[in-house]
């Protein structure tokens, strides 16, 4: 994602929290109903004491696995608030560089005009309108509409790219089931998430196109490169690995850091190089 680019964390699905809303009004009506209330008002202490030991245990422990059950739903909400509130102040403070930059061309600009007109004046130039008209034309450029768009349409790009992941080494056929092939690369991962997939590049009898997968959110992107790892211990997938979707800049860094590691790891084989980011991390073996 770019720097400042406000990411879409909302992972997972609105319905669940419908799910747990509507368990815990489960419990707390069967609640009511064992003690003989109907306003939540009327539970109290005393009455829960008539109720018998196997009505308060049966209570306890609809209530307990009500709760366990929505735990994890509550906990990745948590993750998600930080994450959504860390990408939100980054993108504030790239509004504010972005205006600060504006106002430093504008200030440029007016800097240039008075030492021009000032520099006219001394030398009896009359016309102020070719003055300003000259200095605008040498002046550093404004950002235009169609920079504005660029950029924001970089920034879009950008932002779908983080929701998707890129498939290398999936065997390619003529006619195949491309949905279905990505179903049990997935289930091989314990993983089945709803995606689109579609093969990138020219067909090419020497070479494997990738599959690119668009996925929901970037929730699910994180979870699959954590697992991607799993293939290399299976027998069908041993040669498939999933990747993020990079951008060309991307991609041209992340190969020469490849390159690099393989250097590494040639010139010291006793020394295990791995990739984390945009760092080459090394450890001893074993």
């Amino acid at each position: 994602m770019m720097d400042g680019g406000v990411s879409d964390i909302s992972c997972g699905d609105p319905d669940i929290f419908k799910d747990a809303s509507h368990g815990m009004r489960l419990w707390i009506g069967s609640l009511k109903t064992a003690a003989k209330c109907k306003p939540h008002e009327e539970v109290t202490k005393e009455k829960l004491m008539r109720l018998t030991k196997e009505a308060l245990v049966k209570c306890l422990l609809d209530g307990y696995q009500t709760v366990c059950s929505h735990s994890d739903t509550f906990e990745s909400s948590r993750v998600n608030l930080e994450q959504f509130k860390s990408e939100l102040i980054a993108a504030q403070r790239s509004v504010v560089k972005l205006q600060q930059q504006l106002l430093n061309v504008q200030t440029e600009q007016l800097n240039r005009i008075s030492t021009a007109v000032d520099t006219a004046v001394d030398r009896g130039i009359r016309s102020y309108s070719d003055i300003v008209s000259q200095t605008i034309e040498n002046s550093v450029p404004v950002l235009s509409e169609e920079k504005l768009k660029q950029v924001v349409q970089e920034a879009v790009i950008d932002d779908d790219r983080s929701k998707n992941v890129v498939v290398f080494g999936l065997a390619e056929e003529d006619s195949e089931d491309l949905n279905g092939k990505i179903v049990a690369l997935f289930e091989e991962i314990e993983e089945k998430p709803s995606f689109e997939a579609v093969r990138v590049g020219k067909v090419s009898e020497d070479q494997i196109r990738p599959v690119k997968v668009s996925l929901r959110n970037c929730e699910t992107v994180r979870q699959l490169l954590l697992k991607a790892k799993e293939l290399k211990t299976t027998t069908a997938y041993r040669q498939v690995y999933i990747s993020p979707d990079r951008s060309p800049e991307e991609r041209i860094k992340h190969r020469q850091l490849v390159d690099e590691m393989r250097r590494k790891r040639k010139k010291c084989p006793d020394i295990h190089y791995y990739i984390h980011g945009d760092h080459i991390i090394a450890r001893d073996k074993g």
